[in-house]
Order: C-alpha cells, then structure tokens, then sequence
C-alpha cells in the first residue's frame, strides 16, 4: 500500500490481485466518510494491471502524478469552475444574445422542429486540452488571448497538421473554433521568448511519467529539415540534406528523447551545421534544467570525433555512440577481424560473439551476429546489382552519381571507365556482421552497453513522427523568429502526443495514428431550432477505443443533449 492514512481521508494507491492470475492491478483509492459518518473508500481511477516489476513501477509512478492533479484540479474547480467551462462557452466573454432562461428547455423541444446546423469535433480539446493544461502549457504568453490561440493551434497540428491558414479554417469548420489568421500569426511573433519554458515544461513533464523522476538515458539524433525556399539567413541554409533536397535550404534539428521516445529537449540549428557540432552545443543549452552528470548518451557515429569525445570526457558525461571502425589504425582493424578476440555471449535473445578492447583511454566494444551479417550481404548484393545493370562490366558511374555506395565498389582505370572491383568487394564483405561501440562508462558490462544503444531506433521513430505524422517540415515560413515558433509548435505537438500515447499504452497499445484517429472522431451535433433558432449540443456515440481512451484519462463525457451557447 502507498500513503494508506484512511483516519484523515485521503488519496492513496491500492494494489488488488486478480481472482486465479498472478497479476494485479492498481487503483487510486480515497476514503470518505458517508452520511452516518463510517469510513469508507470508493476507486477514483483503475490504471491497469501489471505482471512484473517494471509494468509496476510505471503504474505506480503515474498513480502518483495523477493524485496530485486530481488534488489540483479540484482545487481549481472549487475556486474558478469546471476545467471544460471553455467548450461549453468557446466565446465566453462577449455578450449572449439570449440568456438561458430565454432558450427552450432541451425537454420541450421536439424532434421536428430542430435540424442539425453543424457537427464539431471534441475529443482532441477534451483529451489533449486536459493534458496540455497538465503540462503547464496554458499560460506561457503574457496575453490569455494569445495562449488560447497557441493552444488550438498546438492541439489542431497534433491532429491534422496544415498551414496555419487552412489551420484557421479546420479549426472553425470542424472545432466551431474561430481565430483570425493574423491573431494566429501575431501570436507566432509572441513564442520566441517562452521557448526556454517550453522545453523546461516538456522535460518535466516527462519526468514526471518516469520511475524514480530521474532520466537515466538520453538517445541524440538530428535530421533536417528543408524549405520551399532558396534563401538564405541566420537560420536557412545549404546543408547536407538527410531528405536528399540538397536543391533547398533547410535547417539542422537536434533531438533528445529517453528509451520510451519521451521527449527531453531540441535545439534548432543553421543548415549549414554540421551534426558533429550539435551534440555539445544541445547538452550546454539543457544543463539549464536537466542533470546532465546523471544522464548516458546514446548517439549514432555522426556523434564519433576526437573532439567530440574530449569534451565529454572532461565534463564528466556518460556517453555509448558508434564506432566508425574502418577509420581505426590498421593494426586495431586486425584485432577487430580476429576471431580469437571473440567469446560467445547472448545479446537480447539472439546468439552474438563478443570482443572488448583499449582504445584512447576508453572502451570499444565489438560484436558480431549472423543475422547482421547476412542482412550486410544483401544489402551490397543489391547495389552491385544495380551497378551492374547500368553500366555493365565498364562503363561510366555518373549514371549512378545518387548511389553514395559507388565508390566502395568500383574503381577507375587509366581510361576513365568504372568497372566492379572485385577486391574492395572481398574487404567489405571481411565487415559483414560486426559492430563497435565506444563508451567512457567503466562499470557496464558489454552486454548491456550494446543493448542501451541497440535502443538508438526509439530516436529515430520519434524524427518520423515529427516529419510525417505532424508535417514539420517542409517549412513555409521565412524569418528566423516565425520559424523557431513553427518548430516550437511542432515540438509541443510532439511533447503532447507522447505524453498521451505513454499513458493509454499502460493500459492498452495504442499507436500515435489511432489516438487521433479516436480524438477526431469523438463529436457532438449542433442542433438549431427552426422557429427560435436556439442552438442545442447533441454528443456523438463513442467507440468503444474512445471509452477506454476517456477512461484512462478519469475523463467523462456527458451524452445527454445540452444547450449550446456560442
């Protein structure tokens, strides 16, 4: 049991067993005394059952963050109304042109007289309102007409990602929401100075949702992300473009996440930058609000430079990145090929051979699998395929100037014809199957170095999430100031949307495309009545996803027909 004080009636977290399985679920429980004056107690929230540990833990880590806001927003409520005042009253503030006494009562109204004006959607405000107000993103601008803007304007991208043109009209047409576009556009002007308390309220509230509050690990990528633009500025720039648009500007995006794809903090770079430099330039802008000391980066081989390496090293960070190993001293390279260095070792549920040697003071880790090994064959028997379909035996390799792998397999002779060479192919192939890493940590044990990083994929769901599922690039906007708020946006988008996937997932799994395919599809009709034209909100049937979604928030939604007030 967790805080279990019935005597002075408050919320505590209740393990119970299920009836003829091992497992249990958890519950957040209050005790209330009834008319008779008798304690009692009454479920508050079912969060799920849990197997094992480390389902556990998580429960019970979310357990605790949703009795403070309960706790919080009934405090709230007791003092400023109902947390969804606003979707009853969009426009609360201008003056009603009837009040509700002038209105039929919904009893009176017959079905005949009303017809449906309209149909709104209102899972995402529900849903996503109630927790980007959780997040503390409600008042990060000093105008509340400006927060209100921000936040449809983050809740719509999570959604339906658009330009902030047709935002304004989706918005008005499917939300009943209406925001003029230059409000949109002023409000945009308005982010630049809350981007540090954006990614210190992202960051807390993954803290949050983590056991212990404490991040361990911290996964670093960049892409980029490109313009409809060749112009160029501070922030756009011609860059090597990991979407293959070297014809654009684009800017450089750094992102941090922990091993559930919670999102930890980004930086926004010239086009121009190179991903060696961003590493170090992101982990000084966190040191703001994040213990860096405490955090093991995992990062890719971009990340590998001496210089790179020696910075971290000096700062005291724990870091696994890739190890380039065909850049290694010949002699290391032997040792990486020799079979003598290997021992066997299981890596996950696969079969592996394991070597450890010295390097610069640091520790390289290698390993190699047949699986891996198989997939590196394939992989080059396909390219040589292609070659060879293009230029034959000889020819010339600016037919194939898009391949980046031309160069590893072919060679030029003295008459300037490309042609196969059959060497370099033998000395790839020697690689087939192995992997390095690098690491400054001198307790982990091999095994559990290749795991953390072999997690490096959860970064890299997370880039396609901000470049397909919200649209974040290509990006429209021109200035550096609209475009950092563009991203800032995306980002609290991001940062939302996580949030929700991590807390439906304890309970049930549940991709990002299905929560808003739930959310959007969670609506209500607006009725208008022929002869008075009063306006009645009659709430949609919800699917059974959308339930247990509602349910996992302790949100309920009311399905009686109400009036609607503008």
């Amino acid at each position: 049991m967790f805080n279990l004080c019935v005597d002075q009636l408050t919320m505590y977290i209740r393990r119970t067993k299920t009836p003829n399985s091992p497992r249990q679920s958890v519950q957040i429980v209050e005790g209330y005394r009834d008319d008779s004056g008798k304690v009692k107690q009454r479920i508050l929230r079912h969060l799920g059952v849990f197997a094992d540990k480390a389902e556990e833990t998580k429960l019970v880590a979310l357990a605790e963050e949703l009795i403070v806001q309960i706790k919080k927003e009934r405090e709230e409520e007791s003092a400023q109304g109902s947390l969804f005042d606003r979707y009853d009253n969009p426009k609360r503030g201008r003056p009603c042109k009837k009040t509700i006494a002038d209105i039929v009562p919904v009893s009176d109204v017959k079905l005949q007289d009303i017809v449906e004006e309209r149909r709104i959607c209102e899972g995402v405000h529900e849903i996503g309102g109630a927790v980007y107000d959780q997040m503390g993103f409600s008042s990060l601008l000093s105008r509340r007409r400006y927060n209100e803007i921000l936040r449809d304007v983050v809740l719509h991208r999570m959604v339906e990602p658009c330009s902030k043109r047709r935002c304004a009209f989706i918005l008005a047409d499917k939300f009943g929401i209406e925001h003029n576009l230059d409000a949109i556009y002023h409000m945009m002007d308005k982010i630049e100075s809350a981007i540090p308390k954006i990614k210190e309220l992202a960051f807390s509230s993954t803290l949050s949702l983590i056991p212990n509050k404490e991040v361990s690990l911290a996964f670093f990528d960049v892409t980029t992300l490109y313009f409809e633009s060749t112009e160029t500025d501070s922030l756009r720039n011609f860059g090597y473009s990991k979407d293959h648009r070297f014809n654009t500007t684009q800017v450089v995006l750094a992102l941090a996440t922990n091993e559930d794809g919670l999102p930890l903090g980004y930086e926004l770079f010239s086009g121009n930058t190179a991903e060696v430099s961003t590493l170090i330039s992101a982990i000084k802008s966190w040191e703001s609000y994040m213990k860096i000391k405490d955090v093991c980066f995992i990062a890719d081989r971009a990340m590998f430079s001496k210089e790179n390496l020696k910075v971290l090293d000096e700062s005291g960070y724990r870091y696994i990145v890739a190890a380039k190993l065909k850049t290694l001293t010949q002699a290391r390279q032997n040792q990486i090929l020799d079979g003598n260095n290997y021992s066997p070792a299981t890596l996950g549920s696969e079969f592996a051979w394991l070597a450890e040697f010295e390097h610069e003071g640091k520790r390289l880790i290698t390993s190699y699998k047949s699986k891996r090994a198989h997939k590196d064959a394939k992989d080059r028997a396909t390219i040589l395929s292609k070659i060879t379909k293009t230029i034959g035996e000889k020819g010339n390799t600016k037919k194939l100037i898009s391949n980046s792998s031309i160069k590893k397999y072919t060679s030029t002779d003295g008459k300037s014809q490309t042609y196969i060479d059959e060497t370099k192919i033998e000395q790839d192939a020697m690689w087939d199957g192995i992997h390095g890493i690098i690491t400054n940590d001198k307790y982990i044990n091999a095994q559990e170095a290749i795991a953390k990083y072999s997690r490096l994929w959860v970064i890299e769901a997370q880039f396609r999430i901000n470049k397909h599922n919200l649209e974040m690039r290509p990006i429209y906007h021109w200035s550096p100031k609209r475009i950092e708020s563009h991203i800032a946006i995306c980002y609290m988008s991001f940062a939302l949307l996580k949030q929700i996937e991590y807390r439906a997932q304890i309970t049930q799994k549940i991709s990002p495309i299905s929560i808003t395919d739930i959310l959007l599809g969670v609506q209500s009709s607006i009725l208008k009545h022929k002869r008075t034209g009063d306006l009645y909100r009659l709430p949609g049937a919800m699917k059974l996803e959308a339930i247990k979604l509602y349910r996992a928030f302790g949100i309920k939604r009311s399905t009686d027909a109400e009036i609607y007030i503008k």
